[in-house]
């Protein structure tokens, strides 16, 4: 993974670089962050490996609801959380990596006319 596929993946998941580097570097400097995203530091590989299995998670979600809905299952309506706390309400044992993945997921259903959002 290069500096800008990180930065990608980044904004791919509507993260800050303080989100980034509190919840996929474990609690890293947010200049540190800053540092991988210009090229200017290696990116370390807990931090590639993090955001690797996010995307996998998001891919898997993704293919999984596309799925459904070529085989006409369901309404094409999914829930957008506006915020962490709204998310915990449904999602009791989901952590805010998860919500990140799932409102991602959400976002690009939406953006290719896929799902409505409610």
């Amino acid at each position: 993974m290069n500096h800008l596929e990180l930065q990608a993946l980044r904004q791919l998941f509507f993260m800050n670089i303080e989100e980034a580097a509190t919840y996929i570097a474990n609690g890293a400097e947010s200049e540190s962050w800053r540092l991988w995203e210009s090229g200017s530091q290696p990116i370390p590989t807990d931090v590639i490996d993090t955001l690797t299995l996010m995307n996998k998670k998001r891919k898997q979600r993704l293919n999984a609801i596309i799925e459904k809905i070529n085989n006409r299952i369901g309404n094409n309506t999914m829930r957008f959380f506006p915020d962490y706390a709204d998310f915990r309400t449904v999602y009791t044992e989901g952590d805010y990596i998860e919500w990140k993945i799932y409102q991602s997921v959400a976002a690009e259903l939406y953006a290719h006319n896929l799902e409505r959002l409610c």
